[in-house]
């Protein structure tokens, strides 16, 4: 079986069912209510198993945030870097984003609920790449319509996108969430352009 995308290879096999479990519960739970005892049981290791791979909770969820963040990052980029017009190229973005919730709903869900807490807390080299700023000069770059706010566009782009994933996870979106894909972009272009 295929590894998800935010545990690595190289992990040792303790930490990669730790990273998994944890994902899994703070997805569910939230981070506040997941205990360090829940993550290691939900693993299959006792407590300390956690501690040989992470200073505590926090830093385990800094860790998987960071992980789950510079993946959308790099789909984010993929399609928006890629040939095309801005429309098309706005289409692959919202296609990329709903394929990776598909892959992983935990991963995207984290990354939404928890971007408040965690952000502060990453890398400078991953604060380099804030989704806002590269969503803003993409939306700058496509010309779209000039009455709104950008700041506006690009907080009713994610959260649509991010309330989707809400849909999505608790059931009220039957089917793979990248089905819904033309509808959002439409949904989303008449936002864009007036």
């Amino acid at each position: 079986m295929a590894l998800p995308f935010y545990v690595e290879p190289t992990d040792p096999p303790s930490k990669q069912e730790l990273l998994k479990a944890a994902l899994k519960l703070f997805a569910r739970d939230g981070v506040r209510e997941s205990s360090i005892r829940a993550v290691a049981a939900e693993a299959g290791f006792t407590n300390p198993v956690l501690f040989k791979y992470f200073e505590g909770k926090e830093a385990l969820a800094v860790h998987l945030f960071e992980r789950c963040y510079l993946r959308l990052v790099r789909e984010a980029m993929a399609a928006i870097g890629s040939a095309g017009s801005f429309r098309e190229r706005l289409g692959r973005l919202i296609s990329r984003v709903l394929t990776l919730l598909d892959e992983s709903p935990e991963a995207v869900l984290f990354v939404n609920e928890e971007l408040r807490r965690y952000w502060p807390q990453v890398s400078p080299a991953t604060r380099k790449h804030s989704l806002i700023a590269m969503t803003r000069a993409f939306f700058d770059e496509g010309g779209v319509t000039k009455s709104v706010d950008r700041s506006l566009l690009v907080a009713g782009f994610w959260g649509i996108l991010g309330q989707f994933a809400r849909l999505h996870a608790f059931g009220e979106w039957h089917g793979k969430a990248v089905a819904a894909a033309p509808q959002l972009e439409l949904l989303i272009w008449n936002m864009l352009k007036p």
